[in-house]
């Protein structure tokens, strides 16, 4: 009884603290003039208050309708209210570009799913199985594989302070290459059979990506030109490369403020190091609510799972609540957040993107989302 009392007595004096904070010193370009405005607002400034959150982008697709809302700024230096075109790392939303240019391999008879990868690789690669079971470009797609998370598999920090973490990261990965890849790749010692455990897979995704490049014989970033940014005029969208930051980019920032490298790593193109805008994403979100695309579709299957206790589709999580399938993915980079979920039989959807991480920041833009948008 005394726990309730304690906890009530919390949300009682968090409610009475954020009332008390003026919500004119969060710089917006909300109107004010609708009920989601007024719901986006509320909602929002529960997640702006906080000192470590920089700047954030929404966008809506509800009933088919677009909407756009941006909150703080795109840096800590400066006041600059993010637009419509403020470039963000979409982190591991960048996945989800490749495995549905898969399930368009797929439908163009190019690739079956259930290929094993080594068909696609040029050299041998017997430890690329367990148990008799090889890994299959279903299981890069979803979660599958066994491979590491991680390329190079090894120990990067020992006994590292944490807050040189992403210092390490940015200084071995910046330096990592496609041979260093390939070359790692046979050392890999399978962590589970594939097929039978689903985890969070940069390694596979980006090994997804170089086998689609040898699948089409083009490079990664001319296929996502070719099939995303050109046909759905994706203006603000293109793969971090070293030394070329978008022009348009906000600034990534941690929980002590502090700027944050960018994921401009060639081992982690295809996994991570898409970045896109808020105007984009609507774009994005809208062509994977049209499920009639075939490629749309076939990428929303489930894989691994069953939808209503949440399953895996071709890198899309999917989860069924009252008969409506929501389709999401998340996105964490070393100083970027992202969500994105949507409901294709109601044609809506909401994208979150955010240039400040810490261990609460995806969870809280889930959260965000819910109020916002949730059926």
């Amino acid at each position: 009884m005394k726990k309730v009392f304690l906890l009530l007595a919390f949300l009682a004096y968090a409610l009475i603290c954020s009332a008390q904070i003026d919500k004119t010193k969060i710089p917006t370009d909300n109107k004010l003039k609708t009920k989601l405005d007024s719901l986006v607002d509320r909602s929002v400034f529960t997640f702006m208050n906080n000192n470590s959150r920089v700047g954030i982008s929404i966008g809506i697709i509800k009933n088919g309708k677009q909407f756009i809302y941006n909150y703080g700024s795109t840096q800590r230096e400066k006041q600059e209210l993010p637009t419509g075109s403020t470039v963000y790392e979409l982190a591991s939303i960048s996945k989800t570009f490749a495995s549905t240019l898969l399930a368009r391999a797929v439908l163009e008879g190019k690739v079956n799913l259930n290929d094993d990868i080594r068909k696609y690789l040029k050299e041998e690669y017997p430890n690329l199985e367990s148990n008799g079971r090889p890994i299959t470009l279903l299981n890069l797609a979803n979660l599958t594989s066994g491979l590491p998370n991680w390329m190079p598999d090894k120990d990067l920090f020992g006994k590292a302070n944490p807050d040189d973490i992403p210092y390490i990261l940015d200084s071995v990965h910046k330096k990592y290459s496609r041979q260093d890849f390939y070359r790692d790749l046979h050392n890999v010692k399978l962590q589970a059979i594939p097929g039978t455990v689903s985890r969070h897979c940069n390694t596979a995704a980006q090994l997804l990506g170089y086998i689609m490049e040898s699948v089409y014989n083009d490079t990664y970033e001319n296929l996502l030109k070719m099939y995303f940014v050109y046909p759905l005029k994706m203006k603000n969208t293109s793969l971090l490369k070293s030394g070329k930051i978008p022009t348009k980019m906000a600034k990534g920032y941690d929980a002590k403020g502090r700027i944050m490298p960018i994921i401009d790593w060639e081992d982690l193109q295809v996994a991570a190091s898409v970045v896109s805008s808020i105007s984009d994403m609507l774009k994005y979100m809208a062509f994977q609510l049209n499920e009639k695309d075939a490629a749309v579709k076939l990428s929303h299957e489930p894989t691994f799972g069953k939808a209503e206790d949440n399953a895996i589709a071709l890198n899309w999580k999917l989860k069924k609540t009252n008969n409506i399938m929501s389709i999401s993915h998340t996105g964490g980079s070393l100083g970027f957040s992202s969500y994105m979920i949507f409901y294709p039989d109601l044609n809506s959807g909401i994208v979150l993107l955010s240039n400040e991480a810490d261990q609460n920041t995806q969870n809280e833009l889930i959260a965000l989302s819910d109020v916002i948008l949730k059926p």
